[in-house]
């Protein structure tokens, strides 16, 4: 196991080799989002409960380095970047501009496993070669240090019409140019056909995590994504909103985790942690 293999491995769960992993990044991009107000809170919810790994921002990074201290604590992966969409806070928008805001010492020098950053597609010309360069910057430089990097590519972008932005042959051509730019991981959305997203995740040859994206409408919903895509041969989830933003949070995750780790069925997960109703 090389140096980059060890520290993805402290996202895994040792048994199964997969991950549910929550991000509480979400502040740095949306600012006090709901659910997320008190991230510090949610995080010590989240490693009660026995999560795998997280995302968090610099600034939540270093004020909470004290929850990670113990043996079994969850793995921890920077965001390193910041694509803004508007010049209001908490404002949205189509990003205007794309920078990183922590170097792979940062990461270093905090403890950090891994190093997660966006590719967003669709945008402006001189965005869209602002996120190419973060991308290049970041890859190069997590090659020198052996930090696995991360690389979420979305379709976001104006250029992109909405009806469009879950269309399975972009998913495959972003995902496709972000390893080529040098990902570790993909960070990516389940495509929603398993037999194709299986041969996707083949094609690609690097650990594939799902991203649970915009707020489900309902908990099946959720538990549906993460069984079909750990089945087609994802490594493991990354769910935030969904997650944190649910009244029953920690039934949830123990969900989430029986499904990831041990194939349990979804209507078995819901009745076991009482998720129906």
């Amino acid at each position: 196991m090389n140096v980059k293999e060890l520290r993805m491995s402290k996202v895994l769960n040792p048994k199964s080799g997969k991950s549910v992993i929550i991000p509480v990044d979400h502040g740095i991009v949306m600012g006090n989002v709901e659910g997320l107000e008190n991230p510090f809170e949610v995080l010590k919810k989240l490693i009660d409960i026995g999560i795998d790994g997280t995302l968090v921002s610099p600034g939540i990074g270093k004020i909470t380095m004290d929850l990670f201290s113990s043996k079994d604590a969850p793995g921890r992966i920077l965001t390193a970047d910041i694509p803004l969409l508007s010049t209001v806070p908490g404002g949205s928008g189509e990003v205007i501009g794309h920078e990183i805001i922590a170097d792979v010492e940062f990461a270093l020098r905090y403890d950090f496993d891994m190093v997660k950053v966006l590719l967003p597609w669709g945008e402006r010309e001189h965005v869209q070669m602002e996120s190419v360069r973060v991308i290049g910057e970041l890859a190069n430089e997590c090659d020198r240090w052996n930090m696995p990097l991360m690389v979420e590519p979305v379709l976001w972008g104006e250029s992109i019409p909405k009806e469009k932005r879950n269309d399975p042959k972009l998913i495959e051509h972003a995902s496709r140019m972000a390893l080529e730019m040098g990902a570790d991981i993909l960070k990516i959305p389940y495509t929603g056909d398993k037999s194709e997203f299986k041969d996707l995740v083949e094609d690609l040859k690097v650990p594939i995590f799902i991203l649970g994206g915009p707020k489900m409408d309902n908990i099946q919903g959720v538990l549906k994504v993460a069984k079909e895509s750990v089945e087609a041969g994802a490594t493991g989830i990354v769910f935030g909103r969904n997650v944190w933003q649910n009244p029953k949070m920690k039934a949830l995750v123990n969900a989430l985790k029986a499904i990831v780790h041990d194939n349990a069925e979804i209507s078995d997960t819901m009745n076991n942690f009482h998720l129906i109703g």
